[in-house]
């Protein structure tokens, strides 16, 4: 059993410098490694791949599509390979494919999308129906309409796993805003039950924000791959070792070495040790997110990453461009508050959730009165002596750039008293959606006046409204002041 998110090495079945057994020792339980490289050296004479490579735990195999991707067309058929991977004992095996890589003319990329296909449904004619998880590769790089429809006929061939390939060549031109399109386009055309690879995300800059759109596990090489080109791997980069005049990490390595004693090793050792190191980063990364899950704080982990670098916190913009996407996979309340900081926040699938409970909210009552978000939630405690001064025909609720409308019948419900907002000075231009929800919360109720103790934020959507039954009382006003303003409106 795998628990996921999950990172995956990438090994090679035949020379591996990290033994398989240290890697199950530094926590991680599957493997991905090449059946096209294995049938090249052993033919027929494999057998059980976990004796192969001396790994006792969950192993994925690639086909040969990588080397597809380097070197052109291989020498194997997809139903050959397919059975060979049934042979070895594959845990989860990956069909022959033909990666699109990136860039590719439209004409090109189909064509190629295409024969994925058809490897795709061969495959499943000539296999056996064991426990081999079989996954279906999605193909069509940044042609999204390909990403689609390639991800649907996986499905409805029978697929129970899916990887969305030709990822690295995107994430190595910073083009994460593309490949936020691209796991979303694959997302939503798959079943949310069934599981989610991103091939080749070898780097902890990009895993939370592929986790947090749905990717479950990940492959890659980088940990050796940056070794070979003496890049050390950080949380939010990676530089060149000769450029180290310290170790900003406690595993077993950056604890043995001083960095100019790793630099003086000798190659293989240094790249050893190295590689080891950047898994270590690797394996400290998946930790994170998935502590961050279990505190419900992905979102602002998600946030907090993206801020390492411009091209992914350009990124972010998706959630911007696709609301509704992350409000299904969230769970209704969490037992920590959330944090708001900034416009992005008002597209948190929980606040968006709130937002549109309000627009279903009938009040019934004759007079609406706005204040200020208190400094304590529920807002009912704070606001308890002004209730006690007027009658139950008034509404009370509380405004917040985030939340939009928070009416006191529901000002305990989650997140409405379970959040934090930082106290800025925030644009009214940045919050389109404050102004729909307290618009559409007005129309939807019959109020005969409007009170609204409103600050500059507030005032802005107020004289945009131009709403005759509004009258507006300071920002200071107290709660003998309000009360007052309320009889007067009522006489």
């Amino acid at each position: 059993m795998v628990e996921t998110p999950a990172f995956v090495p990438v090994i090679h079945p035949v020379k591996q410098m990290i033994e398989p057994s240290k890697l199950r020792a530094m926590g991680f339980e599957l493997l991905i490694t090449n059946a096209y490289i294995t049938k090249k050296k052993y033919g027929d004479d494999a057998d059980d791949i976990h004796k192969i490579i001396k790994f006792d735990g969950v192993i994925m195999t690639d086909s040969g599509g990588y080397q597809v991707l380097e070197y052109g067309d291989i020498d194997v058929a997809p139903k050959d390979i397919a059975l060979f991977e049934e042979k070895i004992g594959s845990d989860i095996a990956i069909p022959l494919d033909k990666p699109t890589g990136f860039k590719l003319e439209r004409n090109v990329a189909e064509s190629y999308v295409q024969r994925t296909l058809e490897a795709a449904k061969e495959t499943m004619k000539v296999i056996s129906k064991n426990n081999t998880i079989w996954v279906g590769p999605i193909q069509g790089g940044e042609h999204l309409d390909l990403v689609t429809s390639s991800a649907k006929y996986l499905d409805a061939l029978g697929y129970n796993m899916f990887a969305l390939g030709s990822p690295t060549e995107v994430m190595e031109s910073y083009e994460f805003r593309l490949l936020a399109k691209m796991i979303i386009s694959a997302k939503t055309s798959i079943p949310s039950s069934k599981p989610l690879h991103l091939f080749g995300a070898g780097h902890p800059l990009t895993i939370p924000l592929a986790v947090a759109l749905g990717c479950d596990t990940f492959d890659s090489a980088s940990y050796m791959l940056y070794a070979r080109d003496n890049r050390y791997m950080l949380p939010n980069s990676t530089i060149k070792l000769e450029q180290m005049h310290y170790l900003p990490c406690t595993c077993e390595i950056c604890s043995k070495y001083k960095a100019q004693e790793l630099i003086e090793l000798e190659d293989r050792e240094r790249v050893l040790e190295l590689a080891t190191h950047n898994l270590y980063v690797l394996k400290a990364e998946m930790d994170a997110v998935k502590q961050a899950i279990v505190e419900g704080r992905l979102w602002e982990y998600v946030i907090q990453k993206a801020m390492s670098h411009p091209r992914l916190a350009e990124a972010l913009e998706i959630f911007r461009e696709t609301p509704d996407y992350l409000e299904s996979g969230t769970p209704i309340s969490k037992e920590k508050a959330i944090f708001l900081f900034s416009e992005l926040d008002q597209y948190r699938p929980e606040v968006m959730r709130f937002r549109k409970m309000v627009r279903n909210i009938k009040s019934g009552k004759d007079v609406l009165v706005l204040l200020p978000e208190p400094d304590e939630h529920p807002f009912y405690g704070q606001y308890r002596e002004l209730r006690k001064m007027i009658d139950s025909n008034v509404q009370l609720a509380y405004y917040s750039p985030f939340l939009g409308v928070v009416p006191e019948e529901i000002s305990d419900v989650f997140p409405a008293a379970h959040h934090v907002s930082a106290r800025s000075k925030f644009d009214p231009a940045k919050f389109e959606t404050f102004e729909n929800v307290l618009a559409s919360y007005i129309d939807r109720n019959e109020f005969k006046h409007i009170i609204a103790v409103a600050d500059d934020f507030m005032s802005e959507f107020l004289n945009r409204l131009n709403d005759k039954r509004i009258r507006v009382l300071p920002y200071h006003a107290n709660m003998r002041e309000i009360a007052l303003a309320i009889d007067e409106i009522k006489r």
